[in-house]
Protein backbone atom coordinates (compact mmCIF):
# COMPACT_ATOMS: atom_id res chain seq x y z
CA UNK A 1 0.00 0.00 0.00
CA UNK A 2 1.15 3.74 -0.92
CA UNK A 3 0.64 4.74 2.69
CA UNK A 4 2.67 2.07 4.11
CA UNK A 5 5.31 2.41 1.49
CA UNK A 6 5.36 5.95 2.80
CA UNK A 7 6.51 5.18 6.10
CA UNK A 8 8.90 2.98 5.22
CA UNK A 9 10.38 5.05 2.79
CA UNK A 10 10.24 7.98 5.83
CA UNK A 11 11.94 5.64 7.97
CA UNK A 12 15.17 4.96 5.57
CA UNK A 13 15.12 9.09 4.56
CA UNK A 14 13.62 8.70 1.26
CA UNK A 15 10.46 10.39 0.14
CA UNK A 16 7.82 8.64 -2.49
CA UNK A 17 7.13 10.32 -5.68
CA UNK A 18 3.32 10.21 -5.32
CA UNK A 19 3.11 12.23 -8.05
CA UNK A 20 4.91 9.64 -10.13
CA UNK A 21 3.26 6.73 -8.44
CA UNK A 22 -0.32 7.81 -9.63
CA UNK A 23 0.67 8.89 -13.04
CA UNK A 24 2.09 5.21 -13.62
CA UNK A 25 -1.17 3.76 -11.72
CA UNK A 26 -2.83 5.24 -14.45
CA UNK A 27 -0.90 4.34 -16.81
CA UNK A 28 -1.49 0.64 -15.92
CA UNK A 29 -5.05 1.00 -15.17
CA UNK A 30 -5.25 2.50 -19.08
CA UNK A 31 -3.10 -0.73 -20.53
CA UNK A 32 -5.55 -3.01 -17.84
CA UNK A 33 -8.62 -1.48 -19.76
CA UNK A 34 -7.23 -2.06 -23.01
CA UNK A 35 -6.12 -5.59 -22.61
CA UNK A 36 -8.90 -6.86 -20.60
CA UNK A 37 -10.55 -9.79 -22.16
CA UNK A 38 -13.36 -12.31 -20.75
CA UNK A 39 -13.38 -16.08 -20.41
CA UNK A 40 -17.28 -15.68 -20.82
CA UNK A 41 -17.76 -18.44 -23.26
CA UNK A 42 -20.21 -15.63 -24.77
CA UNK A 43 -17.05 -14.99 -26.37
CA UNK A 44 -17.92 -18.26 -28.65
CA UNK A 45 -21.44 -16.65 -30.57
CA UNK A 46 -22.04 -20.08 -32.26
CA UNK A 47 -20.89 -21.85 -29.05
CA UNK A 48 -23.39 -19.30 -27.30
CA UNK A 49 -25.75 -19.89 -29.69
CA UNK A 50 -26.00 -23.53 -29.70
CA UNK A 51 -26.13 -23.62 -25.74
CA UNK A 52 -29.41 -21.89 -26.06
CA UNK A 53 -30.91 -23.08 -29.25
CA UNK A 54 -29.98 -27.31 -27.74
CA UNK A 55 -31.56 -26.88 -24.41
CA UNK A 56 -30.00 -27.43 -21.04
CA UNK A 57 -28.02 -30.23 -19.90
CA UNK A 58 -29.86 -33.30 -17.92
CA UNK A 59 -27.25 -32.74 -15.04
CA UNK A 60 -27.34 -36.78 -13.18
CA UNK A 61 -24.23 -36.47 -11.35
CA UNK A 62 -25.68 -35.81 -8.01
CA UNK A 63 -26.66 -39.35 -7.60
CA UNK A 64 -24.60 -41.37 -9.91
CA UNK A 65 -20.85 -41.18 -11.52
CA UNK A 66 -22.02 -42.47 -15.46
CA UNK A 67 -24.34 -41.36 -17.23
CA UNK A 68 -25.53 -42.44 -20.96
CA UNK A 69 -26.94 -39.77 -23.69
CA UNK A 70 -25.81 -38.18 -27.52
CA UNK A 71 -23.84 -35.70 -28.88
CA UNK A 72 -25.45 -32.83 -29.57
CA UNK A 73 -22.98 -30.33 -31.35
CA UNK A 74 -18.81 -30.73 -31.93
CA UNK A 75 -17.00 -27.47 -31.26
CA UNK A 76 -12.99 -27.07 -32.54
CA UNK A 77 -10.96 -26.11 -29.23
CA UNK A 78 -8.73 -24.39 -32.01
CA UNK A 79 -10.83 -21.65 -34.09
CA UNK A 80 -13.82 -22.13 -32.06
CA UNK A 81 -15.99 -23.66 -35.42
CA UNK A 82 -18.73 -25.82 -35.14
CA UNK A 83 -17.67 -29.33 -36.16
CA UNK A 84 -19.91 -32.43 -37.36
CA UNK A 85 -17.02 -34.74 -36.53
CA UNK A 86 -13.33 -35.01 -34.91
CA UNK A 87 -10.71 -37.29 -35.67
CA UNK A 88 -8.39 -38.64 -33.31
CA UNK A 89 -5.48 -36.18 -31.41
CA UNK A 90 -8.07 -33.18 -31.38
CA UNK A 91 -9.18 -31.13 -29.18
CA UNK A 92 -12.80 -30.18 -28.95
CA UNK A 93 -15.56 -29.06 -26.63
CA UNK A 94 -18.59 -31.00 -26.94
CA UNK A 95 -22.52 -30.61 -26.00
CA UNK A 96 -24.81 -33.47 -24.68
CA UNK A 97 -28.11 -34.11 -23.51
CA UNK A 98 -27.45 -35.61 -20.31
CA UNK A 99 -24.04 -35.86 -18.17
CA UNK A 100 -22.79 -36.70 -15.03
CA UNK A 101 -19.96 -34.78 -15.09
CA UNK A 102 -19.72 -31.72 -12.82
CA UNK A 103 -19.58 -28.63 -14.32
CA UNK A 104 -17.62 -25.77 -12.55
CA UNK A 105 -18.87 -23.43 -9.97
CA UNK A 106 -19.96 -21.99 -6.61
CA UNK A 107 -15.80 -22.14 -6.32
CA UNK A 108 -15.75 -26.62 -6.86
CA UNK A 109 -13.42 -27.12 -9.96
CA UNK A 110 -15.33 -29.28 -13.18
CA UNK A 111 -15.03 -33.17 -12.90
CA UNK A 112 -12.46 -35.15 -15.23
CA UNK A 113 -13.34 -38.22 -16.91
CA UNK A 114 -13.63 -40.22 -19.89
CA UNK A 115 -16.98 -40.16 -22.46
CA UNK A 116 -16.66 -43.62 -24.35
CA UNK A 117 -18.82 -44.03 -27.79
CA UNK A 118 -21.18 -46.91 -26.85
CA UNK A 119 -19.96 -49.16 -29.34
CA UNK A 120 -16.65 -48.84 -28.14
CA UNK A 121 -14.99 -47.50 -31.00
CA UNK A 122 -13.80 -44.31 -29.33
CA UNK A 123 -12.48 -42.87 -26.42
CA UNK A 124 -12.64 -39.44 -25.01
CA UNK A 125 -10.54 -37.90 -22.11
CA UNK A 126 -12.77 -35.17 -20.54
CA UNK A 127 -10.35 -32.33 -18.84
CA UNK A 128 -12.66 -29.87 -17.81
CA UNK A 129 -16.48 -28.83 -18.04
CA UNK A 130 -18.10 -25.80 -17.55
CA UNK A 131 -21.51 -24.02 -17.99
CA UNK A 132 -23.23 -21.93 -19.92
CA UNK A 133 -26.42 -21.01 -18.77
CA UNK A 134 -28.08 -24.43 -17.95
CA UNK A 135 -25.55 -25.90 -20.69
CA UNK A 136 -22.57 -28.29 -19.51
CA UNK A 137 -20.03 -27.36 -21.89
CA UNK A 138 -16.79 -30.78 -21.85
CA UNK A 139 -13.70 -29.78 -23.33
CA UNK A 140 -11.39 -32.90 -24.19
CA UNK A 141 -8.74 -34.90 -26.19
CA UNK A 142 -9.93 -37.62 -28.40
CA UNK A 143 -7.58 -40.45 -27.55
CA UNK A 144 -9.24 -43.04 -29.67
CA UNK A 145 -11.49 -43.33 -32.64
CA UNK A 146 -13.43 -40.25 -33.39
CA UNK A 147 -16.27 -38.37 -32.41
CA UNK A 148 -19.37 -37.33 -34.12
CA UNK A 149 -22.41 -35.56 -33.80
CA UNK A 150 -25.27 -37.73 -32.64
CA UNK A 151 -23.19 -40.37 -31.34
CA UNK A 152 -24.46 -42.59 -28.52
CA UNK A 153 -21.77 -41.99 -25.38
CA UNK A 154 -21.70 -43.14 -21.97
CA UNK A 155 -19.89 -40.65 -19.43
CA UNK A 156 -17.86 -41.93 -16.21
CA UNK A 157 -16.86 -39.72 -13.66
CA UNK A 158 -13.39 -39.88 -12.42
CA UNK A 159 -14.21 -41.69 -9.19
CA UNK A 160 -11.38 -40.46 -7.01
CA UNK A 161 -10.90 -36.86 -8.00
CA UNK A 162 -14.86 -36.62 -7.44
CA UNK A 163 -14.01 -38.34 -3.98
CA UNK A 164 -11.25 -35.99 -2.84
CA UNK A 165 -13.01 -32.51 -4.55
CA UNK A 166 -16.49 -33.87 -2.09
CA UNK A 167 -14.30 -34.28 1.13
CA UNK A 168 -13.01 -30.22 0.35
CA UNK A 169 -16.30 -28.82 -0.59
CA UNK A 170 -17.75 -30.35 2.91
CA UNK A 171 -14.85 -29.38 4.97
CA UNK A 172 -14.83 -25.90 3.40
CA UNK A 173 -18.77 -25.56 4.90
CA UNK A 174 -17.98 -26.86 8.43
CA UNK A 175 -14.70 -24.40 8.22
CA UNK A 176 -16.84 -21.56 7.70
CA UNK A 177 -19.74 -22.72 10.58
CA UNK A 178 -16.38 -23.44 12.90
CA UNK A 179 -14.99 -19.69 12.00
CA UNK A 180 -18.72 -18.42 13.09
CA UNK A 181 -18.72 -20.11 16.29
CA UNK A 182 -15.04 -19.38 17.22
CA UNK A 183 -14.47 -16.00 16.05
CA UNK A 184 -17.72 -14.89 16.12
CA UNK A 185 -20.92 -14.95 13.84
CA UNK A 186 -20.80 -11.50 12.91
CA UNK A 187 -17.22 -10.91 11.84
CA UNK A 188 -17.02 -13.81 9.76
CA UNK A 189 -18.87 -14.04 5.88
CA UNK A 190 -17.55 -15.41 2.87
CA UNK A 191 -15.81 -13.89 0.47
CA UNK A 192 -14.83 -16.84 -1.94
CA UNK A 193 -13.85 -20.25 -2.26
CA UNK A 194 -11.77 -22.58 -4.30
CA UNK A 195 -12.39 -26.55 -3.93
CA UNK A 196 -10.62 -29.11 -6.03
CA UNK A 197 -9.15 -32.61 -4.77
CA UNK A 198 -6.01 -31.28 -3.59
CA UNK A 199 -6.66 -28.47 -1.04
CA UNK A 200 -9.68 -25.60 -0.07
CA UNK A 201 -9.37 -22.46 -0.33
CA UNK A 202 -11.16 -19.90 1.71
CA UNK A 203 -11.84 -16.57 1.58
CA UNK A 204 -13.51 -14.59 4.77
CA UNK A 205 -14.41 -11.13 5.33
CA UNK A 206 -13.35 -10.20 8.96
CA UNK A 207 -12.07 -6.64 10.77
CA UNK A 208 -8.51 -8.53 11.92
CA UNK A 209 -5.92 -11.93 11.54
CA UNK A 210 -7.06 -15.05 13.23
CA UNK A 211 -4.57 -15.79 15.65
CA UNK A 212 -3.12 -19.06 16.21
CA UNK A 213 -4.99 -20.16 19.42
CA UNK A 214 -8.06 -19.23 17.49
CA UNK A 215 -7.11 -21.34 14.13
CA UNK A 216 -6.30 -24.78 16.18
CA UNK A 217 -10.00 -24.28 17.79
CA UNK A 218 -11.43 -23.88 14.32
CA UNK A 219 -9.29 -27.01 12.92
CA UNK A 220 -10.06 -29.04 16.31
CA UNK A 221 -13.27 -27.93 15.90
CA UNK A 222 -14.06 -29.63 12.27
CA UNK A 223 -12.15 -32.50 13.38
CA UNK A 224 -14.34 -32.98 16.00
CA UNK A 225 -17.67 -32.89 13.99
CA UNK A 226 -15.81 -35.32 11.43
CA UNK A 227 -15.61 -37.86 13.80
CA UNK A 228 -18.78 -37.72 15.26
CA UNK A 229 -20.09 -39.11 11.70
CA UNK A 230 -22.79 -36.52 11.16
CA UNK A 231 -24.84 -37.09 8.29
CA UNK A 232 -25.42 -34.60 5.04
CA UNK A 233 -28.74 -33.71 3.65
CA UNK A 234 -29.73 -31.89 0.22
CA UNK A 235 -32.54 -30.69 -0.22
CA UNK A 236 -34.38 -28.28 -2.59
CA UNK A 237 -36.83 -25.34 -2.06
CA UNK A 238 -37.76 -22.17 -2.32
CA UNK A 239 -35.18 -19.37 -1.76
CA UNK A 240 -37.57 -17.69 1.22
CA UNK A 241 -38.10 -20.70 3.13
CA UNK A 242 -34.18 -21.98 3.28
CA UNK A 243 -33.38 -18.09 4.19
CA UNK A 244 -36.22 -18.44 7.56
CA UNK A 245 -34.69 -22.03 8.50
CA UNK A 246 -31.34 -20.26 8.80
CA UNK A 247 -29.22 -21.14 5.87
CA UNK A 248 -26.33 -19.38 5.24
CA UNK A 249 -25.76 -17.31 1.76
CA UNK A 250 -22.77 -15.65 -0.17
CA UNK A 251 -22.97 -12.29 0.12
CA UNK A 252 -23.61 -10.61 -3.24
CA UNK A 253 -24.35 -13.90 -4.70
CA UNK A 254 -27.24 -14.25 -7.14
CA UNK A 255 -29.83 -17.04 -6.59
CA UNK A 256 -32.79 -18.41 -8.47
CA UNK A 257 -36.48 -18.54 -6.75
CA UNK A 258 -35.27 -22.33 -6.30
CA UNK A 259 -31.64 -23.68 -3.79
CA UNK A 260 -30.53 -26.41 -3.34
CA UNK A 261 -29.47 -26.49 0.33
CA UNK A 262 -26.79 -28.64 2.05
CA UNK A 263 -27.15 -29.13 5.65
CA UNK A 264 -25.49 -30.94 8.01
CA UNK A 265 -27.47 -30.84 10.91
CA UNK A 266 -26.28 -28.68 14.07
CA UNK A 267 -23.37 -28.03 12.40
CA UNK A 268 -23.96 -26.12 8.79
CA UNK A 269 -26.90 -24.70 6.25
CA UNK A 270 -25.56 -23.35 3.13
CA UNK A 271 -27.29 -22.72 0.23
CA UNK A 272 -24.74 -24.57 -2.51
CA UNK A 273 -24.81 -26.51 -5.96
CA UNK A 274 -21.62 -28.26 -5.23
CA UNK A 275 -21.33 -32.28 -4.67
CA UNK A 276 -20.65 -33.48 -1.14
CA UNK A 277 -19.99 -36.30 1.43
CA UNK A 278 -22.90 -38.19 2.93
CA UNK A 279 -21.49 -38.50 6.17
CA UNK A 280 -18.57 -36.28 7.79
CA UNK A 281 -16.86 -38.94 8.34
CA UNK A 282 -15.98 -39.50 4.73
CA UNK A 283 -13.75 -36.38 5.37
CA UNK A 284 -11.48 -38.28 7.29
CA UNK A 285 -9.21 -35.92 8.42
CA UNK A 286 -8.46 -31.55 8.28
CA UNK A 287 -5.54 -29.64 8.21
CA UNK A 288 -4.92 -25.94 8.39
CA UNK A 289 -2.34 -24.80 5.76
CA UNK A 290 -2.11 -21.49 6.70
CA UNK A 291 -3.94 -17.75 7.39
CA UNK A 292 -3.11 -14.75 5.51
CA UNK A 293 -4.88 -11.59 4.58
CA UNK A 294 -5.22 -11.08 0.92
CA UNK A 295 -6.89 -7.48 0.72
CA UNK A 296 -8.25 -4.61 3.32
CA UNK A 297 -10.53 -6.34 5.70
CA UNK A 298 -10.11 -9.99 3.51
CA UNK A 299 -8.20 -13.00 5.06
CA UNK A 300 -7.78 -15.92 3.07
CA UNK A 301 -7.40 -19.79 5.08
CA UNK A 302 -5.93 -22.56 3.18
CA UNK A 303 -6.50 -26.14 4.27
CA UNK A 304 -6.31 -29.92 2.95
CA UNK A 305 -8.76 -32.87 4.09
CA UNK A 306 -9.17 -36.26 3.78
CA UNK A 307 -6.57 -38.40 1.33
CA UNK A 308 -4.94 -35.15 0.28
CA UNK A 309 -3.40 -34.71 4.17
CA UNK A 310 -0.79 -37.31 3.43
CA UNK A 311 1.20 -35.68 1.32
CA UNK A 312 1.07 -32.39 3.37
CA UNK A 313 2.19 -34.35 5.98
CA UNK A 314 4.67 -36.31 3.94
CA UNK A 315 6.30 -33.66 3.15
CA UNK A 316 5.81 -31.47 6.70
CA UNK A 317 7.60 -34.99 7.99
CA UNK A 318 10.53 -35.04 5.74
CA UNK A 319 10.91 -31.22 6.88
CA UNK A 320 11.52 -31.75 10.22
CA UNK A 321 13.30 -35.44 9.38
CA UNK A 322 16.13 -32.98 7.22
CA UNK A 323 16.25 -30.20 10.07
CA UNK A 324 16.53 -32.81 13.10
CA UNK A 325 19.48 -34.45 11.24
CA UNK A 326 20.82 -31.30 10.34
CA UNK A 327 21.25 -29.79 13.72
CA UNK A 328 21.52 -32.70 15.74
CA UNK A 329 18.20 -32.64 17.36
CA UNK A 330 15.05 -34.72 18.35
CA UNK A 331 11.91 -33.49 16.78
CA UNK A 332 10.35 -32.32 20.16
CA UNK A 333 13.81 -30.18 21.00
CA UNK A 334 13.71 -28.91 17.48
CA UNK A 335 11.91 -25.42 18.26
CA UNK A 336 14.00 -24.38 21.10
CA UNK A 337 16.90 -25.14 19.17
CA UNK A 338 15.74 -23.16 15.96
CA UNK A 339 14.56 -19.86 18.65
CA UNK A 340 17.81 -20.13 20.38
CA UNK A 341 19.84 -20.23 17.06
CA UNK A 342 17.93 -16.96 15.67
CA UNK A 343 18.28 -15.24 18.81
CA UNK A 344 22.27 -16.47 18.44
CA UNK A 345 21.68 -14.80 15.04
CA UNK A 346 20.31 -11.43 16.26
CA UNK A 347 23.53 -10.90 18.89
CA UNK A 348 25.66 -11.47 15.99
CA UNK A 349 24.33 -9.39 13.74
CA UNK A 350 23.93 -6.64 16.16
CA UNK A 351 27.85 -7.36 16.79
CA UNK A 352 28.47 -6.99 13.04
CA UNK A 353 26.48 -3.66 12.64
CA UNK A 354 28.34 -2.04 15.65
CA UNK A 355 31.79 -3.15 13.98
CA UNK A 356 30.75 -1.76 10.72
CA UNK A 357 29.37 1.53 12.80
CA UNK A 358 33.14 1.76 14.07
CA UNK A 359 34.93 0.94 10.83
CA UNK A 360 32.41 3.54 9.17
CA UNK A 361 34.20 6.26 12.19
CA UNK A 362 37.25 5.13 11.67
CA UNK A 363 37.45 5.60 8.15
CA UNK A 364 35.35 9.27 8.55
CA UNK A 365 38.27 10.39 10.46
CA UNK A 366 40.55 10.30 7.07
CA UNK A 367 38.58 12.55 5.75
CA UNK A 368 39.70 15.06 7.85
CA UNK A 369 42.97 15.84 5.35
CA UNK A 370 39.97 17.02 2.73
CA UNK A 371 38.47 19.86 4.89
CA UNK A 372 37.66 22.82 2.86
CA UNK A 373 37.34 26.09 4.25
CA UNK A 374 33.97 27.64 2.66
CA UNK A 375 33.57 31.36 4.81
CA UNK A 376 34.47 30.56 8.25
CA UNK A 377 33.07 27.41 8.14
CA UNK A 378 34.98 23.64 7.98
CA UNK A 379 33.49 21.92 5.55
CA UNK A 380 33.86 18.20 4.23
CA UNK A 381 31.83 16.68 1.30
CA UNK A 382 33.30 13.82 0.60
CA UNK A 383 32.22 9.98 -0.42
CA UNK A 384 32.44 7.14 2.18
CA UNK A 385 31.29 4.02 0.10
CA UNK A 386 30.56 0.37 1.31
CA UNK A 387 28.79 1.88 4.50
CA UNK A 388 24.91 1.47 5.13
CA UNK A 389 22.26 4.39 6.02
CA UNK A 390 22.93 4.05 10.11
CA UNK A 391 26.78 4.24 9.91
CA UNK A 392 27.20 6.89 7.63
CA UNK A 393 24.86 9.30 10.30
CA UNK A 394 27.42 8.23 12.88
CA UNK A 395 30.24 9.08 10.94
CA UNK A 396 28.67 12.41 9.70
CA UNK A 397 27.93 13.25 13.14
CA UNK A 398 31.08 12.07 14.90
CA UNK A 399 33.21 14.48 12.00
CA UNK A 400 30.69 17.24 12.57
CA UNK A 401 31.68 17.02 16.02
CA UNK A 402 35.47 17.01 15.58
CA UNK A 403 34.96 19.94 13.05
CA UNK A 404 33.41 22.16 15.41
CA UNK A 405 29.94 23.73 15.89
CA UNK A 406 30.45 26.18 12.80
CA UNK A 407 31.37 22.92 10.48
CA UNK A 408 29.56 21.26 7.58
CA UNK A 409 29.43 17.14 6.72
CA UNK A 410 28.26 16.09 3.57
CA UNK A 411 28.39 12.55 3.01
CA UNK A 412 27.14 10.00 0.44
CA UNK A 413 27.90 6.55 -0.06
CA UNK A 414 27.32 3.53 -2.15
CA UNK A 415 26.29 0.36 -0.57
CA UNK A 416 28.44 -3.33 -2.12
CA UNK A 417 25.10 -4.53 -2.17
CA UNK A 418 22.58 -3.13 -4.74
CA UNK A 419 23.90 -0.20 -5.43
CA UNK A 420 21.67 1.43 -2.95
CA UNK A 421 22.37 5.70 -2.65
CA UNK A 422 23.12 6.76 0.53
CA UNK A 423 23.41 10.22 1.67
CA UNK A 424 23.78 12.12 5.14
CA UNK A 425 24.55 15.71 6.02
CA UNK A 426 25.72 17.28 9.69
CA UNK A 427 25.70 20.83 10.13
CA UNK A 428 26.88 22.34 13.08
CA UNK A 429 24.87 24.94 15.41
CA UNK A 430 26.90 28.09 14.51
CA UNK A 431 26.45 26.99 10.75
CA UNK A 432 22.64 26.46 11.05
CA UNK A 433 22.62 29.43 12.01
CA UNK A 434 23.54 31.19 9.33
CA UNK A 435 21.01 29.67 7.02
CA UNK A 436 22.51 26.33 6.45
CA UNK A 437 19.67 23.35 6.61
CA UNK A 438 20.78 19.73 6.49
CA UNK A 439 17.61 18.48 5.12
CA UNK A 440 17.26 20.89 2.28
CA UNK A 441 21.00 20.31 1.44
CA UNK A 442 20.70 16.58 1.25
CA UNK A 443 17.03 16.13 -0.41
CA UNK A 444 18.54 18.68 -2.82
CA UNK A 445 21.23 16.06 -3.90
CA UNK A 446 18.98 12.78 -3.43
CA UNK A 447 17.23 14.41 -6.14
CA UNK A 448 20.02 14.14 -8.66
CA UNK A 449 20.12 10.29 -7.72
CA UNK A 450 16.62 9.96 -8.56
CA UNK A 451 15.52 9.64 -5.02
CA UNK A 452 14.74 12.20 -2.00
CA UNK A 453 14.75 12.67 2.14
CA UNK A 454 15.09 15.44 4.08
CA UNK A 455 15.36 15.35 8.36
CA UNK A 456 16.26 18.01 10.59
CA UNK A 457 18.47 21.53 10.40
CA UNK A 458 20.94 20.16 11.53
CA UNK A 459 21.08 16.18 10.74
CA UNK A 460 19.68 14.84 7.76
CA UNK A 461 19.00 11.36 5.62
CA UNK A 462 18.14 10.74 2.14
CA UNK A 463 18.69 7.89 -0.85
CA UNK A 464 18.85 7.34 -3.85
CA UNK A 465 18.45 5.18 -6.75
CA UNK A 466 21.26 5.65 -9.42
CA UNK A 467 24.35 5.25 -8.00
CA UNK A 468 26.15 6.33 -10.98
CA UNK A 469 25.21 9.98 -10.11
CA UNK A 470 26.46 10.37 -6.45
CA UNK A 471 29.46 12.51 -7.87
CA UNK A 472 26.98 14.82 -8.86
CA UNK A 473 24.64 14.82 -6.37
CA UNK A 474 27.49 15.70 -3.85
CA UNK A 475 28.96 18.26 -6.33
CA UNK A 476 25.43 20.00 -6.08
CA UNK A 477 25.79 19.96 -2.00
CA UNK A 478 29.22 21.37 -1.87
CA UNK A 479 27.75 24.45 -4.67
CA UNK A 480 24.38 24.82 -1.93
CA UNK A 481 26.73 25.38 1.37
CA UNK A 482 29.49 27.95 -0.91
CA UNK A 483 26.31 30.16 -2.55
CA UNK A 484 24.92 30.22 1.28
CA UNK A 485 28.86 30.78 3.06
CA UNK A 486 30.56 32.68 0.17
Amino acid sequence: PLELTQEVAAENGLEVDTVGFEKCMEEQRTRARAAQTTTDLTANAGLAEAAVKLGGTEFSGYTSLTSSGSVLALFSSTDGQSVDEVEEGSSVQILLNRSCFYAEGGGQIGDRGVIRLLDGSGVIDVVDVVRQGDTWIHSGVVKLGRLCVGDEIQCEVNADLRRRVRAHHTATHLLQAALKKIVGDDEISQAGSLVDGERLRFDFNSPRAIDNTELSAVEGLVNQWIGEMHASETEVMSIDVAKSRGAVAMFGEKYGEEVRVVNVPGVSMELCGGTHVENTSEIGVFRVISESGIAAGVRRIEAVAGSAVLPFLAVRDETVKTLCSDLKVKPENLTERVRGMNEDLRALQKQVEALRTDLAVQQSSALLSQVERIGESSTVVARLDGVNAEALKSSCERLQQKLGDDAVVVLGSVQEKGGKVSLCSAIGKLAVKKGLNAGKLVGAAAKVCGGGGGGRPNIAQAGGRDPSKIDDALDVARGAVKELLS
